[in-house]
């Protein structure tokens, strides 16, 4: 235990760096699945095309692929280093690939949550004068939202749990400082058992909080 306490501050900052990471792409990948998933359902073409060309092409390729293109691969053929800072973009890129990622899932469930609401009730909307933009607003979302909770609440701990594909791109985060105490200590088990310890904490947490959140809102399971 000696070597976990000593240690423990090093893995709580690396800690504080993975929950703040978590939180940015998870506000992310909500607003970029909505806005994808209404692109897909838009009565444009050209902007269905564009939606469904970035879902399939972020959920055909592996997450750690995607971090070492963008992080890695693209400052190879064009000035990102210069233009954000050397230290700032990898993190900046590592943070909005894995929202890009995240985000394509989203916009499936959103997507099935929206084409889940009773056509009639849009029906009974439009036929008191209510605009696409009121409907959606006013009443597809509201009910589509509450469908929604529980496949958002396994993105968002899948995306919790992805955050450990940062530390191979050479981000900073828990696994990352978790490597960087079991080089200086050799406790592997030990180190690597806390760092589980930690994601399971957070995740369980997360689920505990969204069933909460869902009895609440009474969200009809069946």
């Amino acid at each position: 235990m000696h070597v976990i306490w000593q240690n423990l501050p090093v893995i709580l900052d690396g800690l504080r760096l993975t929950i703040q990471y978590s939180i940015a792409a998870i506000i992310l990948m909500v607003i970029i699945g909505l806005v994808a998933a209404l692109m897909r359902l838009s009565r444009f073409k050209v902007l269905q095309w564009i939606a469904t060309a970035y879902v399939e092409l972020f959920r055909s390729t592996p997450l750690l692929v995607q971090l070492f293109f963008i992080v890695l691969g693209l400052p190879a053929i064009l000035p990102v280093n210069e233009w954000f800072g050397q230290l700032l973009y990898p993190v900046l890129a590592a943070a909005i690939t894995l929202s890009l990622n995240e985000g394509a899932y989203v916009t499936e469930i959103i997507r099935a949550g929206i084409l889940g609401v009773d056509r009639g009730q849009k029906e009974a909307a439009e036929s008191i004068g209510m605009t696409g933009i009121q409907t959606m607003r006013y009443i597809v979302l509201p009910q589509a939202f509450k469908r929604m909770i529980p496949p958002l609440v396994n993105q968002a701990a899948q995306t919790i749990k992805d955050t450990s594909l940062l530390a191979p791109v050479g981000i900073v985060e828990l696994v990352y400082k978790g490597e960087v105490v079991i080089a200086a200590t050799f406790e592997s088990f030990k180190i690597w058992g806390l760092i589980a310890t930690l994601y399971f904490i957070i995740i369980f947490s997360v689920s505990k909080c969204a069933s909460y959140l869902e009895r609440r809102l009474q969200v009809d399971k069946r």
